[in-house]
């Protein structure tokens, strides 16, 4: 550490404005960071918490058209007085997205440039690099073109070149959101590590929560103007500021849902809301009735209409095998998730289901005609496609041209598209935005946007990938409604996910890649039972599951306690 300081950041009454807006995104916003603080950044999804992190790290507002009154300091001097590139070497920030801030081709030489910058003698580049690899898992990934990545491998990139730099604060903006289950976990156990080692401070903006409670010390919480709404223990957080953080859309962890849950049936009855499972098994009573109310029905498959059906299809890039001897068969009127590990086929098979990659082998039918006979008009008619990185498909200068593009080139009235369009935004929560520019918002409300500009268009076949990502509590039930919504009016829904949660609350079933190739098909329900499979696909049960099957161990435990 550089400072003898507490205070390692100080921010006192920031404002800032994107020069577009009429609104702040950040309204006299007032808190400091201390040496060795873990601080989890939370609020609704366009609160401006990325905002804020550009702030700190002296990207805002010179990166940008904006406007920001107010200070912030760190080591007690002004951000404004540090030299250009000193503050990245004291705050190290991965962002939401990991392509924003990649400038080399591979992934060796994007650690090395940013060891170059801070004038790391060459005979020791290698041996860092190697180190940082090492840390996040990508040894074996060294040479690789960047490209080439998953979106979750990118993530453990940015995370790499930022640990090259030994920053006083880490700031992780959604750090596990494109990881796997077991990549999520390893990642915070990993953070969790080099914290206790190195002593840096800590702040991450998450929505995934559950697996972070181990090791924060303090919750910063920004409500939908970009105030602080609450900052001080999670504890205290979750149990007397829960109602108003629901309100906001803020994620609570899962622990602190069921117990407000089964709170509400007399089914829980500690005081204060629980931050580990142990907590909220040890506060749950009459554990049978709680199992039961916990218990999710999802109406079966509908329809045995089929719409898409992969047969035997393989995929190479380059020398490397990337897919093989898949057969995937899709049917109206269900939602079907696709899941597995990291690295394992599922955004390229998404590209070739849909027509954006021709498969090496194999064939695609789209009900019933190869997907190479259909003309791209007809095609784009019948099927959407959300990228994973929903900036990939802007093509417009506004929130509002974005989505009413596809209208104008079916020749609607403008009347009708005013009428398609307001509606929908509406929906997905931008109405507010719409004469906003697409790259000038959030991540989440950008994975909105993408949803909105497919959802509108009505086709029958819908892929997407990672549609909740970055979003708050409310767009993500907003979202998941919207697609429930699309499936009983005849659609079918492909979503890859690593959230399985969502999984188990609105699929109808899934699919398991592992290996480039199809493990398991069928119910969430199924799936679930399949132990050895979802430790190898990098799976884990969703929290409703574990948890009643942690009470039952605990009934059977007192149980057997009382009958001793």
């Amino acid at each position: 550490m550089t400072s003898l300081h507490n205070d390692l950041v100080s921010v006192k009454d920031l404002t800032f404005h994107y020069e577009e807006d009429e609104s702040p995104v950040l309204q006299n916003t007032t808190f400091s960071i201390s040496n060795g603080d873990t601080i989890l950044l939370l609020g609704p999804s366009g609160a401006g918490k990325s905002t804020l992190t550009f702030c700190i790290n002296g990207l805002y507002p010179s990166a940008v058209d904006g406007q920001l009154s107010g200070t912030i300091s760190i080591h007690e001097k002004l951000v404004t007085q540090y030299q250009s590139g000193e503050v990245s070497q004291i705050v190290g920030a991965m962002f939401q997205d990991p392509d924003s801030q990649f400038c080399m081709l591979t992934v060796e030489d994007e650690i090395a440039f940013g060891l170059e910058n801070i004038d790391t003698p060459p005979h020791e580049m290698e041996a860092k690099i190697d180190e940082v690899l090492n840390l996040v898992h990508l040894t074996d990934y060294k040479y690789q073109s960047i490209q080439a990545l998953s979106g979750g491998q990118k993530q453990k990139l940015a995370l790499a070149c930022v640990l090259a730099m030994k920053p006083d604060l880490l700031i992780l903006d959604e750090p596990t959101a494109n990881l796997d289950p077991k990549a999520t976990i390893e990642l915070v156990t990993l953070i969790q590590k080099l914290q206790q080692k190195h002593g840096f401070s800590l702040l991450v903006i998450e929505h995934k929560l559950d697996d972070w409670m181990g090791f924060v010390n303090r919750c910063l919480v920004l409500d939908k103007q970009g105030s602080v709404l609450f900052d001080g223990d999670p504890r205290t957080c979750f149990t007397t500021y829960s109602d108003s953080l629901r309100s906001e859309g803020i994620w609570l962890p899962k622990t602190c849902e069921v117990a407000k849950l089964l709170q509400t049936r007399g089914l829980y009855h500690h005081s204060s809301m629980p931050l580990h499972m142990n907590e909220l098994c040890e506060g749950v009573i009459h554990t049978k009735q709680a199992i039961d109310a916990l218990n999710m029905e999802k109406p079966e498959r509908s329809s045995t209409n089929v719409i898409l059906k992969v047969n035997d299809l393989h995929f190479n890039r380059k020398e490397k095998q990337i897919l093989r001897d898949v057969d995937v068969t899709l049917y109206e009127k269900e939602i079907v998730a696709l899941v597995g590990e990291n690295g394992t086929g599922k955004t390229t098979f998404s590209k070739l289901i849909s027509g954006l990659l021709s498969p090496s082998s194999g064939e695609v039918l789209v009900e019933g005609t190869s997907i190479e006979k259909w003309g791209e008009l007809e095609l784009r008619k019948k099927m959407g496609y959300v990228f994973q990185n929903p900036e990939h498909q802007f093509i417009t200068d506004s929130v509002y041209d974005e989505v009413a593009f596809g209208l104008r080139m079916q020749g609607l009235s403008e009347s009708d598209i005013t009428h398609a369009v307001t509606t929908i935004l509406q929906q997905v929560g931008l109405l507010h935005v719409q004469h906003q520019n697409p790259f000038s918002l959030s991540q989440g409300q950008k994975r909105r946007l993408s949803v909105a500009t497919m959802l509108i268009d009505e086709q029958k076949l819908l892929i997407l990938d990672e549609p909740t990502f970055g979003q708050d509590a409310n767009t993500a039930t907003a979202l998941m409604n919207l697609f429930t919504e699309r499936v009983k009016g005849g659609a079918s829904i492909l979503m890859i996910t690593h959230d399985m949660n969502i999984v188990n609350q609105y699929a109808n079933s899934v699919i398991v890649l592992h290996e480039g190739t199809v493990a398991f098909t069928g119910t969430p329900k199924e799936l679930w039972q399949q132990s050895e499979l979802l430790k190898k696909a990098h799976l884990q049960l969703p929290f409703y599951e574990a948890f009643q099957r942690q009470l039952i161990v605990k009934k059977e435990d007192d149980y057997a306690v009382r009958s001793y």
